[in-house]
């Protein structure tokens, strides 16, 4: 006998052994509630009723004694579920996040301080790697929430969309491509010099794809897991990349400029977690305020 079934067994005694009444307060059939008794006094080889001619009348010793320790258990119960609700609103715990390296810095240098400071409570364990690393951790559940690129290439992931901009073409402000502002192609870029961020990262993949689909072999000479390296690289050498546009505002005095790619090259982050298993507040609350910061921001 479970909570509910407390619940059937008081609501019967509160309504004076009348089961048509009882049944339709507790939203069930007459002849489910008739089943439930004689299964639980079959099962258990107790009488609880007291019967005259088929009906339910009184509560026998043992059945008085039942009654009396189902209410202490139910008043328990009702007061541990009000604890749980109380303690909702209060939110505390750790949690773990990954972030790939290349929007850490990008996206959540005003973000993850303010959560800090809202959210003294909660403790924040940032993991950082790859996408394709980051999506292995959640499906193990080493982590409870992962900030993705979109595509997400792994099934059983639930995501839902925090930023949406595109990914650009970078160069320092004496390269050719800064004379004008319209955007680049991939054949335009077929005969530069490319640096990329490695496979390890989700935008490597896709910038294959792209040029792949657009019938050009670049000219890629170099590849690192590190964007600002990426980015340094540029301001100096007559080489290009191509990076989140959130990125060119780090650089001051325009030693960086962009220009957008055609078709557009579409740079989606997704917060993720993953599908059909049980997620504790905590996971809902970190997920809502991020979702909310960046609707803001």
């Amino acid at each position: 006998m479970d909570i509910k079934h407390l619940e059937y067994f008081t609501t019967i005694v509160e309504n004076n052994f009348n089961l048509s009444q009882s049944a339709k307060i507790l939203l069930i059939s007459q002849p489910g509630l008739t089943k439930f008794i004689k299964e639980f006094e079959d099962k258990e080889n107790v009488e609880l009723f007291v019967r005259s001619k088929g009906r339910l009348v009184d509560l026998t010793p043992i059945g008085k004694e039942f009654y009396e320790n189902a209410l202490s258990v139910l008043k328990r119960y009702d007061i541990l579920m009000q604890d749980l609700r109380i303690n909702k609103t209060t939110i505390k715990g750790t949690i773990r996040v990954g972030i790939p390296p290349v929007i850490l810095t990008v996206l959540f240098k005003k973000a993850i301080p303010q959560f800090i400071l809202d959210n003294p409570n909660i403790q924040l364990e940032i993991i950082e790697a790859g996408a394709y690393e980051l999506q292995k951790m959640l499906l193990l559940q080493e982590i409870d929430i992962a900030f993705l690129i979109d595509p997400i290439t792994t099934n059983n992931i639930q995501s839902k969309t925090v930023v949406e901009d595109q990914a650009v073409v970078i160069f320092n402000k004496h390269h050719p491509f800064a004379k004008s502002q319209s955007p680049l192609t991939y054949p335009d870029l077929a005969n530069e010099k490319i640096i990329l961020l490695n496979n390890s990262f989700m935008i490597h993949h896709q910038i294959k794809k792209n040029f792949q689909v657009a019938g050009v072999t670049p000219h890629i000479f170099f590849e690192s897991g590190a964007w600002d390296l990426l980015a340094s690289m540029c301001e100096s050498l007559d080489i290009v990349t191509i990076l989140p546009a959130p990125i060119v505002p780090h650089y001051s005095e325009k030693t960086l400029l962009s220009r957008p790619l055609e078709p557009r090259f579409s740079w989606i982050v997704k917060i993720c977690r993953l599908e059909n298993i049980y997620h504790n507040h905590l996971i809902e609350f970190v997920e809502d305020f991020f979702i909310h910061f960046f609707q803001t921001k």
